[in-house]
């Protein structure tokens, strides 16, 4: 599909943190001529208020004026959908693909069909649990939107083989109208290093949105045995979130500041300077099938092995059997003494470092965002 002459509008729910969200928005920056974004942000994030920017040949003509965040997560989700359906109608032009990310977004593409505002509704799938919400009644409404999501859009696109089974199994949902559109990576923004540099560096490097889920807190406690075989270990986190706080308690708690640095929010383009000069990055997922992280192609170990750091991964995504296979890194379960065997391994053994890092850089060159949206778009 040639998409350049083509008006699109994405609409998602929105973070801190970088990821196919912001991804397919750049992306449709510069491969469509007329394209226009709404983000709202999640009740638990930093950001205000809603966004929604119109851009015309790769340049951004307009800032619309948006609603501002409340912490009601319902009364929000509210906000959110009839926001989306205003905004459209007030537009002088219609739609011709809205790509809803998440099944909110998506349902009001499809109530824009009904009204011949928009042609074609994708639903772009980035997450899911087997169970959303504790809360019986939200997650019934959440369950039922997501079935209408999935059975009258026009296309889906889920972000890993996991999500697509799991749809297609729950709401019967034909595989022909899925595509698998996994998570990429902005190769060319990325420094190269010489390999003498990064084995010289001991650090160890964390990026994420700082939930639970993420299971930073174990890597906190296991820097405790990691430094007393190399000493000038340090653990570098990259983020933040409602996490924050505690991981910093725990860090104070066990005597780790000159281990443990926080380092706060990182720009996109800036992480891709900073990241390929450290050593490992790790991704210790707790191990939870209900944890979404199981269904999901994570960006962030894909974006270490891009930037040349072998990965040290709890067995949680499907990413981590690809970094077993190779090898580009060392897989592990969620327990301390795992992680800190695994650390020290691609810490202290140069020649096992270096496979992991040549297989890394090698795998990263079929990781473009530009080649996975390219052949999304094809019909």
């Amino acid at each position: 599909m040639d998409i350049k002459n083509k008006i699109i509008l994405e609409a998602a729910h929105i973070t801190e943190v970088y990821g196919p969200v912001q991804a397919l928005k750049n992306y449709l920056i510069k491969k469509c001529d007329n394209f226009i974004f709404i983000g709202h942000p999640f009740s638990y994030t930093n950001i205000k208020k809603s966004i929604a920017e119109k851009f015309l040949n790769g340049e951004k003509i307009k800032n619309y004026n948006t609603c501002k965040k409340t912490n009601i997560q319902f009364l929000q989700w509210l906000k959110d959908f009839f926001y989306n359906i205003f905004f459209v109608f007030k537009l002088k032009e219609n739609i011709d693909i809205f790509i809803g990310i998440d099944n909110l977004n998506a349902l009001t593409g499809i109530l824009l069909k009904k009204f011949k505002k928009t042609k074609k509704v994708i639903y772009y799938i980035i997450d899911h649990m087997p169970r959303r919400f504790k809360n019986t009644f939200l997650n019934f409404l959440y369950e039922f939107v997501d079935k209408i999501a999935c059975e009258k859009c026009d296309e889906i696109w889920a972000l890993s083989e996991r999500i697509a089974q799991a749809k297609m199994r729950k709401f019967k949902i034909k595989k022909e109208k899925i595509k698998i559109v996994p998570v990429g990576v902005e190769l060319e923004k990325i420094d190269k290093i010489s390999d003498k540099e990064k084995i010289k560096n001991k650090s160890i490097l964390f990026v994420s949105y700082l939930d639970e889920t993420k299971g930073v807190q174990l890597v906190i406690e296991a820097m405790q045995d990691i430094i007393k075989e190399e000493n000038t270990a340090e653990l570098l986190i990259i983020g933040t979130g409602p996490y924050e706080k505690e991981l910093k308690r725990l860090t104070e708690k066990l005597n780790l500041t000159g281990h443990v640095k926080f380092l706060g929010v990182m720009e996109h383009s800036d992480l891709f300077k900073f990241m390929p000069h450290k050593r490992i990055g790790i991704a210790s997922y707790i191990d939870d099938k209900n944890n979404y992280t199981y269904y999901a192609d994570p960006t962030k170990p894909k974006e270490y092995l891009a930037c040349g750091l072998p990965v040290v991964i709890t067995d949680v995504p499907w990413i981590a059997e690809e970094i077993k296979k190779r090898p580009m890194g060392i897989v592990c379960k969620y327990r301390k003494e795992e992680l800190v065997r695994a650390c020290l391994k691609l810490l202290k053994d140069d020649e096992f470092y270096k496979i992991c890092l040549k297989n890394a850089l090698e795998f990263a060159n079929d990781l473009s965002w530009n080649k996975i949206y390219d052949n999304a778009f094809v019909n």
